[in-house]
């Protein structure tokens, strides 16, 4: 090769790489961007995935205290109410109160909280039903029946394992330590 044909060859080599060099930083530039941007939406869609479950844990242990005492506040007013039957006396009207909040609070969870701990909530309201339904016709007649006042006092004494229970599997679906009942 001659010299003159060495330097053209240099030259265009040069012209190209001079015209070229602009393109190749924009593309390499653009191809930066376009990865930190990619990484930086996998990192806001982690942050939401990880809020989005801490708000879902919150809004189930929320929904498990509100069971757990509205259970405990409905079966304590059962057992005053129970006591003030054989005492002679009315049932209290927050009973009912305590009943339509608890009602409530479970129709919420049904939406929120897992299957397994829906059933041990589900075992409770059953539980305090079947207590209510012992307790009722106590409290409408005026005749003190023994045998129906200890059979709605042993129906919620042994509630206690039901709500025990419920307490059981909510703890472990928040993920604390318990032992096993």
């Amino acid at each position: 090769m001659s010299t003159g044909t060495v330097a053209l060859l240099v030259a265009v080599v040069g012209v190209a790489g001079t015209l070229l060099a602009p393109i190749t930083t924009a593309w390499v530039s653009s191809r930066s961007r376009r990865q930190e941007f990619e990484l930086q939406q996998r990192s806001e869609l982690a942050k939401r995935h990880m809020d989005d479950a801490q708000a879902n844990l919150e809004r189930r242990r929320d929904t498990y205290v509100a069971l757990n005492s509205g259970a405990r506040r409905y079966r304590f007013q059962m057992m005053e109410d129970l006591y003030a039957i054989r005492s002679g006396a009315d049932p209290d009207p927050a009973t009912e109160v305590a009943r339509v909040e608890f009602q409530d609070t479970y129709a919420k969870a049904q939406m929120l909280v897992p299957d397994d701990v829906l059933r041990r909530c589900q075992t409770v309201r059953v539980a305090l039903a079947e207590a209510r339904k012992l307790l009722t016709p106590l409290a409408g007649s005026a005749e003190h029946d023994q045998r129906k006042w200890q059979e709605a006092h042993a129906s919620l004494m042994e509630m206690w394992e039901a709500i025990l229970a419920m307490q059981h599997a909510m703890r472990q679906d928040l993920g604390i330590p318990t032992t096993e009942l």
